[in-house]
């Protein structure tokens, strides 16, 4: 590699560089030998000047590309490199993002290095409107997924006989409201001895109301056997307990985020919603029962949404 070259990439990195730290308020990282690995520095973000967990992990082309008729800017490479290169790009825990930058005006744009979409066979495409600069941290912040913020969640363990509902012979609806009068039935309480929890006939009717899609009952019926100890688990310190108000001001809910191991599958997010009413006076106005699911459902295993195919 020639001095030239060398200096343009270092060019390059710093005109990233100043992006990340002046316009992100986000720290970089540069690496050695970064024109063998496919990656050049990582972008480590923040969130009220304290890491988040998200990490991007960035590749920098500073040089003068042609543009194709579409919009495209073309960034050639050899095809044995490239595969190389998406070898890398496709299994680091984070953002994979290559950065254009031109070396007579600095400015930058981006494309997500992950999707076929994004390269040929010995070429990367990078969309001429996704300009790298302060309002590309959003977008880009999505491709890190959510493991950041699913690690941090409640630990919760289940096992065999947590979902007897589910080995019976009786219809799964059937066998899981049987289920759900023996919860209404015990008593629950956030942590144990913190507030208390019932399970009443509006959470049932709400996990089983007719406009709800067949799946979404079939996931919250297969979920209620994890739901008592994602309860009593709940330390409102730890648990990160969220809450929310209706546009009426009459009613809040609280959500419980629980990352529940399971003996027949894999481990995944769950999501239970407590209901509280904020009228009532003199009756009881203990949180109420009123969903639970999978909120990465519709995402990748990163918990990155990614485009929904038939």
């Amino acid at each position: 590699m020639s001095l030239g070259t060398q200096r343009q990439g270092q060019l390059g990195v710093n005109a990233v560089e100043k992006i990340v730290l002046a316009d992100w308020g986000a720290r970089w990282q540069a690496l050695d030998a970064h024109n063998d690995d496919g990656v050049d520095g990582l972008i480590f973000l923040e969130r009220g000047q304290e890491l988040s967990g998200q990490i991007v992990f960035a590749q920098i082309k500073c040089q003068e590309v042609k543009k194709r008729p579409d919009g495209n800017y073309v960034i050639p490479i050899k095809s044995q490199k490239l595969a190389k290169n998406l070898e890398v790009w496709r299994k680091v825990v984070g953002a994979a993002i290559v950065v254009l930058v031109d070396p007579q005006t600095l400015t930058a744009r981006w494309v997500d290095a992950r999707p076929s979409t994004s390269t040929t066979a010995s070429q990367i495409l990078v969309p001429e409107g996704q300009h790298f600069n302060a309002a590309a941290k959003g977008e880009i912040g999505k491709l890190c997924g959510t493991l950041h913020q699913d690690l941090l969640a409640q630990k919760v363990h289940t096992f065999a006989d947590d979902f007897l509902h589910l080995r019976t012979s009786s219809h799964l609806q059937v066998a899981t409201r049987a289920l759900y009068k023996k919860l209404a039935q015990a008593s629950f309480s956030l942590g144990h001895d913190g507030e208390r929890v019932i399970f009443d006939r509006d959470g049932w009717r709400h996990i089983t109301r007719p406009n709800r899609s067949q799946l979404a009952r079939h996931q919250s019926f297969i979920l209620l056997g994890a739901a008592a100890k994602i309860i009593e688990a709940c330390d409102e310190d730890l648990c990160n307990l969220w809450s929310s108000d209706t546009n009426d001001g009459k009613t809040r809910f609280f959500q419980l985020d629980s990352m529940v191991t399971f003996p027949f599958r894999q481990t995944g997010l769950v999501r239970l919603v407590l209901k509280k009413s904020l009228t009532r006076i003199s009756e009881d106005r203990s949180l109420k029962f009123w969903t639970l699911y999978e909120p990465r459902r519709k995402y990748s295993g990163l918990g990155v949404q990614e485009p929904r195919h038939p």
